[in-house]
């Protein structure tokens, strides 16, 4: 295994947690050890995961939302298809052996049939950012595939405890991917959050606001029977907000 550039493992305080991490990312750790980086997020998972649950991590980049999770007593199956973002997690669950202990690694791109992916960077790999809309970008790469029904397959293998969650963050690979995801999640997670990113979407596809009203339409409509977070018309709700690089929703599955 390739460690790259080895770093002396730091101490970073997380919601009363302690995170060893030994990645290139200071300032990443400095936010988080000051509470500025994505506190909805962190509320998010201290207000659903349980010991003994499942927290399927989709995008798991350099692990701080896997480690959180694992610190508070669950399984995890992190999923990164970044090689230089695979690179810093794998320092970072060696960093922290005990809760690497719950830590299942997928270093795989999830795509709806489990084919290879194509990817590229922003500004480049490992910077949080790399998608498959920036495919043939200088540096790009392409990762081997996962569909969700093998991954899931994989996480039921471990045992997938009722009330168990997933985060899916791919950086616009939501809109292509959630029409497979979410019919092959299993009956026990509960929550899903979806990190969307509509302009980033919007300017790879080339997209009008009536075409990216399809897109989402067609991404959101496997959730129709998911309560959201959010009010009024989903679809609606993504075209006003067309302009943000992220925004997030949560959806519950209906009992």
């Amino acid at each position: 295994m390739n460690l790259g550039r080895l770093m002396e493992p730091r101490e970073v305080a997380m919601r009363g947690a302690v995170i060893r991490v030994a990645d290139d990312q200071p300032t990443f750790w400095d936010r988080v050890a000051a509470g500025t980086w994505e506190p909805e997020t962190l509320d998010w998972i201290e207000g659903v995961v349980r010991p003994g649950a499942t927290f399927f991590d989709l995008g798991a980049w350099v692990g701080p939302t896997a480690l959180f999770a694992a610190s508070r007593g669950a399984a995890v199956v992190a999923v990164e298809a970044d090689p230089a973002a695979l690179d810093q997690l794998r320092r970072n669950l060696a960093a922290n052996p005990d809760l690497a202990a719950a830590i299942t690694l997928v270093p795989r791109a999830l795509s709806a049939t489990g084919e290879p992916v194509a990817m590229g960077a922003r500004r480049k790999p490992g910077d949080s950012m790399s998608s498959a809309l920036l495919a043939g970008r200088d540096g790009g790469w392409t990762a081997q595939g996962i569909a969700p029904a093998a991954l899931f397959a994989q996480g039921v293998a471990q045992g997938v405890a009722p009330g168990s969650v997933a985060k899916l963050d791919i950086e616009g690979g939501e809109f292509a991917l959630l029409p497979a995801l979410v019919p092959a999640l299993p009956r026990e997670i509960a929550v899903l959050r979806v990190s969307f990113h509509p302009a980033l979407y919007l300017a790879a596809r080339g997209l009008d606001a009536e075409g990216f009203a399809a897109a989402a339409s067609d991404a959101l409509a496997p959730l129709a029977g998911w309560d959201c977070d959010t009010e009024g018309d989903r679809v609606a709700g993504l075209v006003r907000e067309i302009g943000l690089n992220s925004t997030d929703r949560v959806f519950t599955r209906r009992a």
